[in-house]
């Protein structure tokens, strides 16, 4: 992630995988891939592992209930045109299908990790099919399983480029398995959210997050730097011993240190770090004011809960979007309370004034009932978005160059609200972020009053 504030989703993720597809041991493999939980493992129906947009009882049941992208977030579909739409016009294309591959972990060390992405996926092409498909053509899914390991990402990028047109809303924490096999294949690789550098890089990819291995993030830190100017004058940063995260880490603290923040106290902590007593206690003999962390939120709720035996808290803790989280509330409890996080898509308690995220609630709970929206979904779901827009672009002829022609103009994607302005086409970040503060173990908006806060630019960390 190198150390980008936007979305500490990355920062999870590099404990369970770098640039170079490194293993980690299994406990390592285990706590950092569960960082990325947003509780949906328990509470989701379960997903199918074959091709077809739907399954029996699972829906769409019918198109009656709310269309709303059609008239308020863009077009949504198109009707065939006179003379047809030009059939087989590439591979996983036909005169009535498009069929799209998804693959992400969804089997592992942590079952039903990203199965969001698999049912906001699900959740796109039964809306889309709904409104009369992409030029008389329906969207068949093709759910692939990648199993939070780098091989098995590359058999199942291999597999979407013998069955599919496109790879669309994937999320994988070991995305670098299938970044060279999905290049050379030339397939379209519209990711939720990229991971690795392999990934992110690759000439076939333009992702709904298109995080950089090279630039940082500035938003969060400039706010906390004009928030609280004397408390970054005492800051402590830790990170766990897992993967790329030192490294990380590292960078976190020196892209910060260029905003102003001094750093009187820095700590690297072991992946199952039972015992964060002596690190808080370190940071009080320092006279520690700001703190934050690069991990996974099992490990910030030991921190949390080390302070509160001790009575002691800076008086700013900042994490970032790994927090935001039912499972870490709950296992936080009152630790959690007075706790910053930030994000960068549109919050959920607020949904009811977001009608892209409706769209998105609406659909998921007609394939999956019950499904619980999240992070990840969000992105696989503006993948899907994304994708339907440089295909309706690219006309009835659907083929790879013409897509990716497409894709290449799109430059301000936010997905009709969804989450922050990002650079598809420039294969850039947005420097914007959202701030919460955790009140009485809820997620309360505390800046900006709406939308998102854009400060500075991105900065180089390479």
């Amino acid at each position: 992630m190198k150390s980008r504030a936007l979305a500490c989703i990355l920062v999870s993720v590099v404990l369970v995988g770098t640039a170079c597809g490194a293993r980690l041991t299994t406990a390592q493999r285990e706590a950092g891939i569960g960082s990325f939980v947003q509780g949906q493992a328990n509470n989701q129906a379960a997903g199918p592992q074959a091709t077809g947009s739907t399954q029996p009882g699972s829906g769409p049941i019918a198109s009656n209930g709310p269309i709303i992208g059609p008239s308020v977030a863009g077009t949504a579909s198109a009707s065939l045109p006179p003379g047809g739409n030009g059939g087989a016009t590439d591979i996983g294309v036909t005169a009535t299908t498009i069929t799209l591959a998804t693959a992400s972990d969804v089997s592992g060390v942590q079952p039903g990790i990203f199965r969001s992405s698999w049912q906001a996926m699900q959740a796109l092409a039964a809306y889309v099919n709904s409104t009369g498909g992409i030029y008389g053509r329906q969207i068949k899914n093709l759910l692939l399983d990648s199993k939070a390991d780098s091989v098995a990402d590359r058999a199942a990028v291999t597999q979407a480029c013998d069955q599919s047109f496109a790879l669309v809303g994937s999320m994988s924490a070991f995305d670098d398995g299938g970044a060279t096999v999905g290049q050379q294949c030339g397939i379209p690789d519209v990711s939720a959210i990229t991971v690795n550098r392999a990934r992110m890089l690759a000439t076939n990819v333009y992702a709904a997050s298109p995080n950089r291995p090279d630039l940082f993030n500035t938003s969060w830190g400039l706010y906390v730097k004009n928030k609280y100017p004397d408390a970054i004058k005492h800051s402590a940063i830790l990170w766990l011993n897992a993967g790329a995260t030192a490294q990380n880490g590292q960078q976190r603290m020196h892209a910060l240190t260029n905003l102003g923040f001094n750093f009187v106290y820095k700590a690297e902590t072991q992946v199952l770090e039972a015992n964060y007593g002596p690190y808080v206690q370190a940071m009080k003999n320092a006279g520690v004011q700001f703190v934050t962390m690069v991990s996974d939120y099992q490990s910030i709720v030991r921190l949390e809960k080390a302070m509160e035996e001790q009575s002691w808290f800076p008086a700013v803790r900042v994490w970032d979007s790994v927090a935001y989280s039912q499972n870490f509330l709950n296992l936080a409890g009152t630790s959690g309370n007075g706790a910053l996080v930030f994000i960068n898509t549109a919050m959920f308690e607020e949904a009811a004034s977001n009608p892209e995220l409706q769209l998105y609630e609406t659909w998921l709970q007609r394939v999956a009932p019950g499904a619980v929206p999240d992070y990840f979904g969000v992105y696989a779901w503006s993948a899907g978005r994304l994708f339907l827009k440089a295909a309706l672009a690219a006309g009835p002829h659907l083929t790879h160059a013409g897509l990716f022609e497409q894709l290449k103009l799109i430059h301000s994607w936010n997905d009709y609200g969804m989450h922050i302005t990002q650079d598809i086409g420039g294969k850039r970040e947005g420097n914007c972020v959202l701030y919460m503060e955790i009140r009485y173990q809820h997620f309360a908006r505390i800046d900006p009053s709406s939308g998102w806060r854009c400060q500075g630019s991105l900065m180089s960390v390479s």
